[in-house]
């Protein structure tokens, strides 16, 4: 059993809207293999924090919840692999025309992950997604499928500390579908890049991993660009 706490905080260019997002998550890996994979599941519940200044809105409470009924993970020698199902819960407040914190829809978020250790204490770490949103129900709009790609090339310069450079790209695949009454939103796609840090102490004498990412878009279309503070803690029991 882990417990993997996941935080962002992020702003838009012009510094007028900017969010808070913080996901505590348990995580179980079981010790039964299924295709020579162990069976990994977890749960994030969300809370977040919004505000735009532009229109005089704020918001705290509950998000959506994000689920990971299962996947599964190999490693073999160098190479660590994570193929898993991930579920957005509309679990977040959500009211038609208001500022929500919610979006109102079920995602499915299909991932890979894969590590590759390599020589002189190196790394690289690829993730791989496509996810399918449903329609909304109180709005009858339904955004596109989104394609995302996420990278990390680290070095440790110790057994415990890491550097590194991290970036990510993303791209909306298919159109928005709404009914006529409704405009339609312009597709989007955004590339990031910015440094990383990674720790691995002992905590009560418990294996973790903590990771601080700091990322820019550098171009990005459909909205304006954002940047963003990751901040992760990887804990076992």
């Amino acid at each position: 059993m882990y417990f993997n706490n996941f935080f962002a905080a992020y702003q838009d260019s012009t510094g007028q809207m900017g969010t808070m997002l913080e996901m505590p998550g348990i995580i179980h890996v079981s010790d039964k293999q299924f295709l020579g994979g162990q069976y990994v599941a977890g749960f994030y519940p969300g809370i977040m924090a919004a505000k735009d200044e532009a229109n005089s809105f704020d918001r705290v409470g509950l998000g959506d919840f994000y689920l990971v009924p299962g996947g599964l993970s190999w490693k073999w020698r160098d190479v660590t692999a994570f193929l898993f199902e991930g579920i957005v819960a509309p679990t977040g407040r959500y009211q038609r025309n208001d500022f929500n914190l919610g979006r109102n829809y079920w995602t499915f978020d299909h991932n890979l992950l894969v590590t590759w250790n390599l020589p002189a204490n190196s790394e690289v770490s690829l993730a791989i997604g496509y996810m399918n949103n449903l329609k909304n129900p109180a709005s009858h709009y339904q955004s596109g499928d989104e394609f995302h790609f996420d990278y990390t090339v680290g070095h440790y310069l110790t057994p415990s500390f890491g550097v590194g450079i991290t970036g990510s790209y993303y791209q909306q695949v298919t159109k928005d579908r709404a009914p006529q009454a409704l405009l339609v939103s312009e597709s989007s796609d955004a590339t990031t890049i910015g440094p990383a840090l990674m720790y691995m102490p002992k905590i009560n004498g418990q294996d973790a991993a903590i990771s601080v990412k700091w990322l820019r878009e550098i171009s990005v279309s459909g909205r304006a660009p954002q940047e963003y503070l990751i901040c992760r803690l990887f804990l076992s029991f």
